[in-house]
């Protein structure tokens, strides 16, 4: 067994990094674990549509990150990762502090991507982080109070675009028109067929508008261009909700460092960096070689997250690291309040039941989830035979 005298650090603690973590001390508690974010909380993301549309409190949806790791037994520190110099194995911060490392696992997660397309950083509400949903749900509760039938945009017709959309419609009825502008010719491109088609259904039952083969070109303060097969169209606009795609967060690499395909750090399928074989990038910042077509989501990155600790574990142990290998174990999309969509394991499930379901895996999969909360989800599990089949504590859905 190889001795560990330095810290096996991990910069990022997202659906990644927490994964791996925990699993990593489970697996070997004696480990010296650091966990460096440069926020204070974790923020599970999926949940976030339920925050906005108040069905749950946003507590609930973000623990926080000292807590989660205390309670391990492994040591966090918040600070704002500024270099990596991987041939020495020293991290360099943004108050100048310097870490040294045995082995390093940087996991630093998504940023939303406006494309270089004018005016969209200006001029659009995000919805990437807690500090974006607070922003877009004080817009929409000061400008409901104007007048109804205020033009709202989602740009991105993937999952967050139409939660969105239908939560928004949910929340406010008819106080705005809302429109989802898709690049392809289907929303939900990349995902089930079944939850497309309820997708779809909800969005029309809401009389939301899809604009399909259409992109963005340029948002100003009132109006957005939008591109299609009949040239550009300027449309007055209230708001602008952009979730047309993410990028790696990368800030702190410089240039021509390390491999990258796509704009994402290229590791093999050990999840190892190229020439840097104690060094391991997994989540939305990375990308396996053979596998690039895998989805930027959180079961991937939980998985990820999950055999590399296992992989971990194996090098200390002298042994050789094993390939990833990724089960797909389905999806889950919500389509308003109350309601959601679920395709994986077998089944498929929609309406008021696969919302309790979806909110009922995710409930069982929170890092700090307190007693209470769980006390109030146990009366779903107790008499909902087909939740056995979600409620598994592997890297699902």
């Amino acid at each position: 067994m190889n001795s560990i005298q330095k810290p096996i650090v991990i910069v990022g603690a997202g659906f990644a990094g927490m994964t791996f973590a925990l699993n990593l001390k489970n697996l070997n508690p004696s480990l010296p674990i650091l966990v460096v974010d440069s926020e204070s909380n974790f923020v599970f993301k999926p949940l976030m549509y339920e925050v906005l549309s108040n069905e749950i409190r946003s507590w609930e949806a973000t623990p926080k990150f000292a807590n989660i790791f205390s309670d391990a037994g492994i040591t966090f520190l918040r600070n704002c990762l500024t270099k990596i110099s991987f041939k020495e194995n020293i991290l360099e911060f943004s108050d100048e502090l310097k870490l040294s490392y045995q082995y390093l696992v940087i996991c630093t997660g998504s940023i939303p991507n406006s494309f270089l397309i004018k005016g969209v950083d200006e001029n659009c509400y995000f919805f990437n982080d807690f500090r974006d949903l607070k922003k877009l749900k004080s817009f929409l509760k000061n400008i409901q109070k104007t007048s109804f039938n205020k033009k709202l945009f989602i740009v991105g017709g993937g999952p967050s675009g139409v939660e969105l959309a239908c939560k928004v419609k949910d929340m406010f009825i008819d106080q705005f028109e809302i429109n989802v502008i898709e690049k392809s010719n289907e929303i939900l491109n990349r995902n089930k067929i079944f939850n497309r088609e309820q997708a779809e259904q909800a969005l029309e039952k809401r009389k939301i508008n899809i604009l399909l083969n259409a992109t963005v070109k340029e948002v100003s303060e009132t109006k957005i261009s939008i591109s299609n097969e009949f040239g550009i169209t300027s449309l007055d606009k209230d708001i602008v909700i952009w979730t047309a795609g993410v990028k790696p967060n990368l800030s702190y690499l410089e240039n021509n460092e390390i491999t990258k395909k796509f704009g994402r750090i290229l590791v093999n399928n050990n999840l190892q960096i190229e020439n840097y074989k104690n060094c391991f990038a997994i989540g939305d910042i990375s990308i396996i070689e053979g596998m690039e077509d895998l989805p930027i989501t959180a079961q991937v990155a939980m998985q990820e997250g999950n055999h590399l600790a296992k992989n971990i574990e194996l090098l200390i142990q002298g042994k050789d690291p094993l390939p990833f290998d990724f089960q797909d174990n389905g999806e889950m999309i919500s389509l308003g309040i109350g309601e959601a969509s679920i395709s994986g394991l077998g089944v498929t499930l929609s309406g008021k039941l696969a919302f309790e379901a979806r909110r009922l895996i995710y409930t069982s999969k929170l890092p700090d989830i307190t007693e209470s909360l769980k006390s109030a989800s146990s009366w779903i599990f107790q008499k909902k035979s087909i939740f056995k089949k979600f409620l598994k504590k592997d890297n699902s859905i």
